[in-house]
């Protein structure tokens, strides 16, 4: 960390409730894609993205890159992000963009390409129609991530099923692509008898 990010960047949350986040911080494999992740989707987590997203607190955006914003973009230089997107319906109800806001210190650079067609929400549905969302995305401007090399951004992966479609969509289009979310399901932690997955180094 350098002497900014100690210093001089206020941090939304206690040092209590930072320490109490569950840190990931690697490459885990989401249906065949690499992800890297950031945190597990706990219990605490739940709440502060229920608390951010759905009761509207704009203010905790800042806590999911915090404190590691300038490691992000270093990792990840070069890439220009695409965000997973929202319906209209949710973006129009919170009044903001919540992986923009997310987002909001990094110097990446953003173009928006995809738009969700359903207002639907994932958590509501079976597995198998969660399956039929790829059906609901659109690529709508294709020409600005050609033979680009693509950051596709996500807030929270429960199944992974939003960020596939996505990928699918991109996939052709790119030069590269690389998945990154904040949060991750534990199931795609954890190896059958084996405890928690092991880190791979790289992602795809």
């Amino acid at each position: 960390m350098t002497f900014i990010d100690v210093f001089l960047t206020e941090d939304v949350l206690c040092k209590v409730c930072r320490r109490s986040l569950k840190k990931v911080e690697r490459w885990v494999d989401v249906n065949g894609m690499k992800v890297y992740a950031y945190y597990e989707f706990d219990e605490m987590m739940s709440t502060l993205f229920h608390r951010y997203k759905e009761a509207h607190d704009q203010a905790l955006g800042k806590l999911f890159l915090h404190p590691v914003h300038a490691a992000f973009d270093k990792k990840f230089k070069g890439k220009t992000i695409v965000c997973v997107p929202s319906s209209k319906k949710k973006r129009e109800q919170r009044g903001f963009m919540t992986l923009h806001t997310i987002l909001g210190e990094s110097r990446l650079v953003r173009v928006d390409v995809l738009e969700k067609l359903s207002d639907e929400k994932q958590s509501l549905r079976s597995a198998a129609m969660r399956r039929e969302i790829q059906h609901e995305m659109l690529l709508a401007n294709p020409m600005l991530v050609e033979g680009k090399d693509i950051l596709l951004f996500d807030d929270i992966v429960t199944t992974g099923s939003s960020m596939l479609a996505c990928s699918g969509l991109l996939r052709e289009n790119t030069r590269s692509l690389t998945h990154v979310c904040i949060a991750i399901h534990p199931s795609f932690l954890k190896i059958k008898g084996k405890g928690r997955d092991k880190a791979t180094k790289t992602g795809d």
